[in-house]
């Protein structure tokens, strides 16, 4: 038996977008198939309303299988931390 700290260090962070407004509700739908994940979060929510958007925390694996489910009406990418100029 885990405490699922393995499965919490997996977790990478994902940026998801409408791509258009149309596209609204299948966000939504993607936001509670997050929330039916073990494990998976959505950290932030943002944008303006017409333009809404997420960050979520999921397992890779977990993120191609939504990206298989959700990626014709949706934006999704691996969030990546800026780096300055040196």
């Amino acid at each position: 038996m885990t405490d699922g700290s393995d499965e919490r260090r997996d977790l990478e962070q994902f940026l998801v977008a409408a791509r258009s407004g149309a596209a609204a509700s299948d966000l939504a739908a993607f936001e509670q198939a997050v929330q039916d994940i073990p494990g998976a979060s959505v950290l932030t929510r943002a944008g303006r309303p017409e333009q809404p958007r997420l960050v979520v925390a999921l397992t890779p694996d977990t993120f191609e299988q939504l990206r298989a489910r959700f990626g014709a009406t949706l934006i999704m990418e691996r969030n990546a931390p800026l780096n300055p100029l040196k």
